[in-house]
């Protein structure tokens, strides 16, 4: 019983569990099933992952394999850049250097001149100064009484009666006459002096000053008239031949003791008659002489030291004269001589590729400029029977000039606009275009600021265009006078060159401030109304500088000097009185629109305001022949434009003429210091001219340029040539451009 009662619960539970099993069999069975398939999903997807992350680490080795060869690629392309930079970067430091080297050498030349003339002129200072001091000595008394001898036996010969002399002869019936001596003249010598000049004017007073500085020597004032016989202006005019490099030492004659030696011992003192003023009033550049009855309008007259000027104005009583340099060591009181020569500049090849000042005289530093030729800076113009028709063009390598307004050699084309239009960047263009043609080009400025012009100078050095220029500048800072005579000294240097068979292009940068410059002089002058002063006389101030521009005639010369006058208006105004002046003288004018220039359009040339008067007389014939229809176009274009801009519906005809004249626009654009080949301009214009450029977009206009012309140098070089023989272009020529700007259209 104890064993039935022991094992009751174990069977009880053995019958639960079995009662559990049967009944929860089916649950179980799905449990481990389900467990089952999540444990071989679990194995799938980890299988699936391991074959993902295998082909990870695939992808990732091919990644790396690729990054790692693209990695020496860029660094290899990296290296090959490194190195072109650094080739660039040693070019680039190689010119540099070159150009501080030229620098350098030119700066130690300016420096080398600079120190021998100084060392020229002070030891000539110093030698005259000892030869005055032994002159004095006693030794040389006997000659020294001899030359007082030999100046009473001579001065006869030399006597003349100015007419302020006579004047004063017939009012009073006696002259005065001052003998200045540098010892007392013994009484025999006085006597004999008293008996000639009593001949020569009648009754005479002397009256004797004793001055030692004259060393040696008389010297006699008769009004204004002097007759220097002394030792002391023997040694002056000796210091003047110095000052003015006669005496330099040069490589044949590099002693510089030696040539003073030989110029002293073929010194004779002679006795030189001149006429001197004194000087009453100086202000701004302008100073008024009192003397020198018989000065001569535009004579040169020496002040004490280097100081020159310019008679401008003969008054009743004094004169005016513009100072041309410093003045201020002048003072009122102070003597000024005559010189008895019209103002003029040196001339000659020897001027070719120097920057030299309104007188001429080089601020280049490099060196003096060895000519012994000059030229008056006003001279008459040519005449009707010394001129020649313009009919040879002379290229300015700009389309929109040379297509447009042609210029011709001896032509007068006036540029004018507003500030910063454009105006000096025309003009240097065409400068630069004279490469290899054979014309000489003058650059005158005139008022711009030295930095300016020290720019334009260094551009056309950098283009190889000062070997056939000379440039004079009379910058801002100047006075008046050489704004004034700057013009016509750049005339004078031109008209040599025309007068012995030369083409020159003379550029006046800007005459408006030349016509400023002159109307302070007159202000300053107080010239009275009339032809000759402001503003009546600005039409004649500016008409007797570009008349000298002309083409000569075979027996006059056979030059040409063609002008390009600049000339700035104020807010457009081309009616102002300069403007108009200059205008009214000139072959036509090339007018520059502020609106085009800040839109882009450079040259902003506007074509209705712009012409020349010679026309097609100055074309190519192959320019002619291309460019008939283009000033129409473009002036039909900017009418319409400024009207289609407030309208909406227009007409096929007005769309294609914007079209056209759009394109027209953007091909002649033209960016500064690349002036085209006249060859180069046909190609292109007359492409355009044909419609090849209507059906491509304004702003691949200039590519489709480059490309016809790098098409038409690789398979058509005889165009060049065709062009510059100034004939029209034949059918075949025609066709094969067609022909050449078909492919190019199809190509781009």
């Amino acid at each position: 019983m104890e064993f039935l009662r022991a094992i009751g619960p174990v069977f009880n539970f053995l019958l639960l569990a079995l009662a559990l099993i049967f009944f929860t069999r089916k649950q179980i069975r799905k449990l481990f099933q389900e467990r089952r398939d999540r444990i071989a999903d679990a194995l799938g997807r980890a299988a699936d992952a391991q074959d993902q992350a295998r082909h990870t680490a695939e992808d990732i080795a091919e990644a790396k394999q690729a990054a790692d060869a693209e990695a020496h690629a860029q660094l290899a392309e990296t290296k090959a850049q490194a190195e072109a930079n650094t080739a660039a970067a040693d070019a680039e430091t190689a010119r540099e250097a070159e150009a501080v080297r030229r620098g350098v050498a030119q700066t130690e030349a300016q420096l080398r001149s600079d120190m021998e003339d100084r060392v020229s002129d002070a030891a000539i200072g110093r030698i005259t100064a000892a030869t005055a001091g032994v002159l004095a000595q006693d030794a040389f008394a006997p000659a020294r009484a001899a030359l007082v001898d030999e100046f009473v036996a001579n001065i006869g010969a030399h006597l003349t009666t100015q007419p302020s002399d006579a004047l004063t002869l017939a009012e009073t019936g006696t002259l005065t006459v001052e003998v200045e001596a540098a010892e007392p003249l013994p009484a025999a010598a006085l006597d004999a002096l008293t008996d000639t000049l009593t001949r020569a004017y009648g009754h005479v007073t002397c009256m004797t000053t004793v001055r030692p500085e004259l060393i040696g020597g008389v010297c006699l004032r008769i009004g204004d008239t002097h007759y220097d016989g002394t030792l002391r202006h023997a040694l002056d005019l000796l210091e003047q031949d110095a000052a003015n490099s006669a005496l330099h030492t040069t490589d044949e004659n590099p002693d510089l003791a030696a040539c003073i030696r030989d110029r002293l011992a073929d010194t004779h003192v002679a006795i030189d008659v001149f006429q001197t003023g004194i000087v009453t009033s100086l202000s701004d550049g302008i100073c008024r002489v009192r003397g020198m009855a018989d000065v001569m309008a535009g004579e040169l007259l020496a002040f004490d030291g280097t100081l020159r000027g310019m008679v401008m104005d003969l008054g009743r009583e004094d004169i005016g004269v513009v100072l041309l340099g410093p003045y201020g060591h002048l003072q009122e009181g102070d003597r000024v001589r005559r010189t008895g020569q019209i103002m003029s500049v040196p001339v000659g090849d020897e001027m070719i590729g120097r920057v030299v000042d309104a007188l001429g005289r080089p601020i280049d530093g490099h060196g003096p400029i060895r000519t012994t030729e000059r030229r008056a800076i006003e001279s008459p113009a040519p005449g009707v029977i010394a001129r020649k028709g313009v009919s040879v063009p002379l290229q300015t390598g700009i389309k929109a000039i040379d297509a447009l307004v042609p210029i011709g050699r001896g032509q007068r084309e006036l540029i004018i606009g507003d500030r910063q239009t454009g105006k000096t960047a025309i003009a240097i263009d065409a400068i630069l275009n004279q490469k290899d043609t054979g014309v000489l080009c003058i650059y005158v400025a005139i008022g711009q600021k030295e930095s300016t012009v020290a720019g334009v100078v260094q551009k056309l050095r950098d283009h190889g265009a000062m070997a056939y220029t000379t440039v004079v500048c009379a910058h801002a800072s100047e006075s008046a006078p050489m704004l004034y005579i700057a013009p016509y000294a750049g005339a004078a240097i031109g008209e040599h060159f025309m007068y012995h068979g030369r083409d020159v292009l003379i550029v006046y940068d800007d005459l408006s401030k030349q016509a400023v410059a002159y109307r302070e002089i007159s202000l300053l002058l107080q010239r009275p109304p009339g032809r000759e002063a402001y503003p009546g006389d600005v039409f004649y101030l500016h008409s007797r500088l570009l008349e000298r521009a002309a083409r000569l005639s075979e027996a006059a010369g056979g030059g040409s000097m063609t002008a390009l006058p600049i000339i700035e208006t104020q807010a457009g105004d081309i009616s102002a009185y300069i403007p108009t002046n200059v205008i009214s003288i000139t072959d036509g004018q090339i007018f520059l629109e502020t609106d085009l220039f800040h839109a882009g359009v450079r040259p902003a040339i506007n074509v209705g305001l712009s012409v020349s008067r010679v026309g097609g007389a100055a074309q190519l014939g192959a320019m002619k022949q291309v460019a008939g229809r283009l000033r129409m176009d473009l002036a039909q274009y900017r009418e319409l434009a400024s009207f289609a801009q407030f309208g909406s519906d227009l007409d096929k005809a007005t769309r294609d003429t914007l079209a056209r004249g759009s394109r027209m626009t953007e091909l002649l654009k033209q960016p500064q210091y690349a002036p085209m080949d006249a060859a180069d301009q046909v190609a292109v214009l007359f492409a355009a001219g044909e419609g090849y450029t209507d059906s491509i977009a304004v702003e691949d206009v200039p590519h489709y340029a480059d490309a016809l012309l790098a098409r038409i140098h690789r398979t058509y070089p005889e165009l060049h040539a065709l062009v510059h023989s100034g004939k029209k272009l034949p059918p075949e020529a025609l066709e094969r451009l067609r022909t050449l700007a078909d492919e190019t259209l199809k190509n781009l």
